[in-house]
């Protein structure tokens, strides 16, 4: 008994011990991070891109003065990492709507520009823009550089194919020319993509219509008045009244 009450307390010990190693400060968790490439690094020398698999670039094209470059530069870091895509930013470039000028295979304007919308997406033309402007209007400072930063999120990922399917020759794939439309049979969407309106329009204040059968409908009480024989059926034996009515009895024993 005695061996037991010394184990039961120490595995207390050890989880209070494992509980408190596990609640670490930013500083300590990225130093473990940092210990722990180190480790692999070292076993495995560490990780070099294949030559030749890299193609093509994405260009962020700094078309405004409002923002400086580095809230820029921190999303190309970001996505260059993530993606793995060659991406980079040009500063000093100009901005025309009617005709903007793509570089790169596909191009993510920054502009500034209070007549223009927050984010505008072509994908047909291989170019997107995010606009400050817009966000410059909100009336608490402190919000403009997070704000900015994410609406270039948005603006990146509308850009490069967000709204696409697992499913191949869906209609939101990459497409350049009118002539890959004509790859698709129909209008049809798959429905990975469908699945996602509900929630995404549920923010715009915009629902399904929930569908039953007229049965259900009259066994909830909300059913509408029937209009063909077979509803009529269902709704004369919903609403029937019972030929042997339930009785209620006193039982003394439990007092009800």
């Amino acid at each position: 008994m005695k061996n037991m009450l010394i184990l039961a307390s120490a595995v207390v010990v050890f989880a209070a011990t494992s509980y408190a190693k596990e609640v670490v400060t930013p500083e300590e968790l990225a130093i473990r991070r940092a210990e722990h490439q180190a480790e692999v690094d070292k076993r495995t020398g560490g990780r070099i891109v294949k030559p030749g698999t890299q193609q093509g670039e994405i260009v962020y094209a700094d078309c405004q003065t409002r923002i400086p470059k580095a809230w820029i530069e921190e999303s190309v870091a970001y996505f260059a990492k993530e993606t793995r895509f060659k991406i980079s930013l040009k500063s000093g470039t100009s901005f025309d709507l009617k005709n903007p000028k793509i570089e790169g295979n596909a191009t993510l304007f920054i502009i500034d520009d209070a007549s223009l919308p927050a984010i505008l997406v072509a994908p047909e033309n291989r170019w997107a823009f995010v606009n400050v402007a817009p966000i410059a209007k909100e009336e608490r400072p402190a919000f403009f550089e997070a704000r900015v930063k994410k609406e270039l999120s948005r603006g990146f990922a509308y850009l490069c194919g967000a709204a696409n399917s697992q499913y191949p020759r869906a209609l939101t794939r990459g497409i350049v020319n009118h002539a890959d439309l004509d790859k698709n049979p129909d209008l049809s969407l798959p429905v990975d993509v469908i699945q996602r309106f509900k929630g995404y329009m549920e923010t715009l204040d915009v629902r399904p219509a929930i569908m039953t059968t007229y049965k259900k409908a009259c066994q909830e009480g909300w059913a509408p008045a029937p209009t063909n024989d077979v509803q009529k059926a269902i709704w004369d034996k919903v609403h029937a009244v019972p030929a042997t009515p339930m009785k209620i009895e006193f039982d003394p024993k439990k007092g009800r």
